[in-house]
């Protein structure tokens, strides 16, 4: 079903980004069972100060994000400077330019002089992405999802921090330029059990554009409208 779409020569390295609940990872799992892409996932499993995190976030801030930013830089820089003769497109469900937003939310003004000096020395061995792809959603949607996934260190989330994170992702993409952009809205979106969906996808990503491309997809209503015409 996905034979005939094709990643352009020019995408090597690809970037899947989106607040918590968005579906980064997931789509991400996809593309590498589907399309045979390499993955980078981000390691949430390892970082030990996570749980402790959202149960009080001003006690364990600077310690989560300087951990998540000196795991980002180590698979970053060895495991996309790899060769691989075997993946063509290597995906990763983050970005590392990314963790500035969570350090801007989460740090004191003190704590983020430090941690913006020392991710600025990491951000000039990373490589950039070729495209990225910011999946964006409600904070409606985002907690929906959230407690559907029902992780036990999530429960304690804050809603109103879900809310301001998704404030700032927006900022963040409304003004990114480093790279070619693809924002889509997957309010309407379920790419994980719709092959029709995932394609969806899967077209934009191949099909975009230097500079920001973005995608608002037709609502699950109209979508079964047009399937119940074309039979």
């Amino acid at each position: 079903m996905l034979h005939d779409l094709k990643f352009p020569p020019h995408i090597n390295f690809l970037c899947i980004e989106g607040v918590i609940g968005a579906g980064k990872t997931s789509l991400c799992g996809l593309l590498g069972h589907q399309l045979g892409l390499r993955l980078i996932r981000e390691d949430l499993e390892g970082n030990p100060f996570l749980s402790k995190f959202y149960a009080d976030r001003r006690a364990t801030a600077f310690q989560v994000q300087l951990w998540f930013l000196l795991s980002r830089h180590r698979q970053l820089t060895e495991v996309v400077a790899q060769q691989d003769l075997f993946h063509s497109v290597t995906v990763s469900d983050y970005m590392f330019a990314k963790d500035q937003i969570f350090a801007s939310i989460n740090l004191e003004d003190d704590e983020y002089a430090l941690y913006t000096s020392i991710a600025r020395t990491l951000q000039t061995s990373v490589p950039q992405p070729d495209l990225v792809v910011y999946l964006q959603a409600s904070t409606e949607t985002l907690l929906r999802r959230i407690a559907k996934r029902g992780r036990p260190y999530e429960k304690e989330m804050d809603e109103q921090y879900i809310a301001d994170l998704n404030e700032a992702y927006n900022q963040f993409f409304f003004r990114y330029t480093a790279s070619p952009l693809l924002i889509i809205n997957t309010n309407d979106l379920d790419f994980v059990d719709s092959a029709r969906d995932f394609r969806e996808v899967i077209e934009q990503i191949v099909c975009a554009k230097p500079g920001a491309n973005i995608y608002n997809p037709l609502s699950q209503k109209d979508k079964m409208a047009i399937y119940q015409q074309q039979g």
